[in-house]
């Protein structure tokens, strides 16, 4: 690959984001940001969003699935009569 070397200030905390995320993934810092720089780019001139991303969309319908198994009645102003009104 023919390419450029840049040199980016980062918080301190990002940098420790980035090298937890790059760890997990097995990838390198470099592979990490110009991937996300990437992206970045696609979302910004509307040719991809992050909804598109078939990762995303399973986390989303795995999360609404729970929802629904979680779904139960509940009534706030009867927890909060419960809580104040208990011995």
């Amino acid at each position: 690959m023919n390419a450029a070397r840049i040199m980016i200030s980062l918080p301190h905390i990002l940098l420790a984001e980035v090298d937890q995320v790059a760890k997990a993934e097995q990838r390198s810092r470099s592979e990490l940001i110009r991937d996300a720089l990437r992206m970045y780019l696609q979302t910004r001139q509307g040719r991809r969003r992050p909804g598109d991303n078939p990762v995303v969309q399973r986390a989303v319908a795995h999360q609404d699935a729970v929802a629904r198994q979680d779904a139960v009645p509940w009534d706030g102003v009867a927890e909060i009569r419960r809580w104040r009104d208990r011995p």
